[in-house]
């Protein structure tokens, strides 16, 4: 049942605007306490930076973990990449607010809403970025780092433990999961031998 939700175009694309209003939603919370623009950029840039290392760390340990209640999900896309799959829509504001709550209280108000609105331009960037990699043939892709991108998670749908990273390779760098490409099965010497 679940899976169906979470399967259907209806489910993608309310999950799409979902995640496209938390940073704005975060933006407008932060506004409402005097900030410094410094303040502002900081939370934010570290808001981004931890969210790449949460994106690593679902993707790897939880994802791709067959214990994991969200391994089948996640699994369902790996053997069908073209067919459209979200988790339930209200998912990432479901999680969020809870978060942003426990930081207002241990952090400044405006601070902790600048994070979250970094974290969550993040997951947005994911969900774009994830729906370009699977809609869009590389050829059609006019930026040279947006191709990268593209061939690196194309790596991981073919050798699934490697580029866990969709936004970055930072952490499968610091992870030792990075992949740049499909190793041959034969080297030239080999294939040269078996003639």
């Amino acid at each position: 049942m679940v899976g169906a939700i979470c399967e259907s175009r209806i489910n993608y694309w309310a999950a799409y605007a979902t995640d496209f209003s938390c940073p704005w939603i975060f933006a407008y919370l932060g506004m409402q306490h005097a900030s410094s623009w410094p303040a502002i950029v900081v939370s934010a840039l570290f808001g981004l930076f931890f969210f790449s290392l949460i994106e690593y760390a679902v993707h790897r340990w939880l994802l791709h973990d067959l214990r994991s209640a969200l391994f089948y999900l996640h699994d369902a896309h790996h053997n069908n990449p073209e067919k459209t799959s979200a988790f339930l829509f209200p998912t990432s504001f479901l999680l969020l607010m809870p978060v942003w709550c426990l930081l207002t209280w241990g952090l400044h108000f405006a601070q902790a809403s600048y994070f979250l609105m970094g974290l969550s331009v993040g997951y947005f960037y994911f969900d774009t970025l994830h729906h370009v990699e699977h809609t869009t043939r590389i050829n059609h892709i006019p930026f040279r780092w947006l191709k990268k991108r593209w061939a690196f998670h194309s790596v991981h749908h073919r050798l699934d433990q490697s580029n866990f990273g969709v936004t970055t390779s930072f952490w499968d760098y610091v992870f030792g999961t990075h992949q740049k490409q499909i190793k041959r099965r034969q080297s030239r010497g080999q294939a040269s031998a078996a003639r």
